[in-house]
């Protein structure tokens, strides 16, 4: 897209119009991005070429077959959660703190079918109770983590921190299934499977469809050596689809149901502007020389080019335990936004030094540095081998210059 913007391409060329979008409406507003940009688009199997006006017909009738094939096909998966669920049945990913997946088959040869089921640790069990019952004494994410940390370890031997910590607090498998539960999901918006009559109060909350996962390319990443990290996104729990799990719960509902009131609560305070200041780095904004969240403090009925004045304050001064100087608010706000936005001013020379600094990064990666190497080596020899063949060339008798 960003070529297409800066005349680089004259043509998108694709396999199946499928491939460039399964959505009417958004393929639309592609082939219109194309068409004022004088990009031709080509699909090889049904030979589609934009500049004739057939093809826009063509592509449009195509579009709305793709987005009929894409909704069944969402419909299906759907079906299929549901089906999955009413087993409450483990899909076979890494299992949560607290379980292990244990595979059941059951009949022979074509009727061989096997599944798997969670089956709860004790030792674990209470180190899941121990993080809820210490959050919600603390209220706090980071000083449950160092608290637990003391203790125990997580399942790859690591001390506990804010992520991981986080992960078990807001992981609805751990949660009763019973009628409080069932309410509390319903209200949410949950897409639930079963009745009421069902959330008994021994099992716990089964998910599924909970995350969208997708790869993304690291910045270390070369042709030669492509490297990828796996991303997981929180689905909201409108998409999820919730029934009884077969396995035991090992938080009571009204308890996991607080911990998720409390954990909105931290995320609204932290991730909002300042309400009387506007303070756009509230929360997000460390001590240099301590580490510690600074701190907003207003400066009453003062105003900087129409917007309230604030000092970005360390916590440890009041205390006698940081010498951080307060910082003006209104100028470092202004400050972060401009170098924001001068990251996407190509021209910029803060652009220009942080591609460098990543420029060089990337040569000085081992296996980026080995591959520079072995290539200026074979360019070194090729350029022997060509001032070879010209000195050939030039002491060479008449009749073997042609063979040369």
């Amino acid at each position: 897209m960003r070529d297409i913007e800066h005349n680089k391409i004259k043509a998108v060329a694709c396999y199946k119009l499928d491939r460039i979008g399964r959505k009417t409406a958004d393929l639309m507003r592609l082939l219109e991005y194309l068409e004022c940009h004088n990009v031709i688009l080509l699909v090889c199997s049904n030979n589609i070429n934009t500049q004739n006006n057939t093809s826009k017909i063509i592509i449009q009738v195509l579009a709305i077959i793709a987005e009929f094939e894409r909704d069944i096909l969402t419909e299906q998966i759907q079906d299929n959660l549901m089906e999955l669920a009413k087993d409450g049945r483990w899909l076979g990913c890494n299992t949560p703190t607290g379980f292990i997946s244990k595979r059941i088959t059951t009949g022979s040869g074509k009727n061989k079918n096997a599944v798997s089921h969670l089956e709860s640790i004790e030792s674990e069990k209470r180190l899941v109770q121990k993080i809820y019952e210490t959050f919600r004494s603390t209220r706090s994410i980071q000083t449950t983590a160092k608290i637990i940390s003391r203790s125990y370890k997580t399942k790859q031997g690591a001390d506990f921190n804010a992520s991981t910590t986080r992960l078990i607090l807001t992981n609805p498998i751990y949660c009763v299934a019973d009628e409080t539960a069932y309410r509390y999901f319903l209200e949410q918006g949950g897409n639930l499977f079963g009745e009421i009559s069902e959330f008994g109060g021994k099992h716990g909350v089964s998910c599924y469809n909970k995350t969208d996962q997708s790869k993304i390319e690291n910045e270390d990443s070369t042709f030669f050596n492509p490297k990828f990290s796996q991303t997981m996104i929180r689905k909201p729990i409108e998409k999820w689809i919730i029934s009884v799990g077969a396995y035991e719960g090992f938080i009571p509902s009204d308890e996991w149901i607080e911990t998720q009131t409390l954990l909105a609560a931290i995320a609204e305070k932290y991730n909002r502007p300042h309400r009387r200041t506007n303070a756009l780095l509230a929360g997000i904004v460390y001590c240099p020389l301590c580490g510690r969240r600074l701190s907003v403090t207003s400066e009453s009925d003062r105003w900087t080019h129409e917007k309230p004045r604030f000092k970005y304050t360390c916590p440890g001064i009041r205390k006698k335990e940081c010498a951080f100087k307060a910082v003006d608010g209104v100028l470092l706000d202004g400050f972060v936004v401009a170098q924001l936005s001068n990251l996407s001013d190509e021209s910029a020379a803060y652009y220009n030094t942080i591609f460098n600094e990543k420029l060089q990064n990337l040569i000085s990666g081992d296996k980026t540095k080995a591959e520079y190497r072995e290539t200026r080596k074979s360019k070194e020899r090729t350029e022997a081998a060509i001032v070879a063949q010209m000195r050939n060339l030039r002491e060479a008798d008449e009749p073997l210059r042609k063979f040369i």
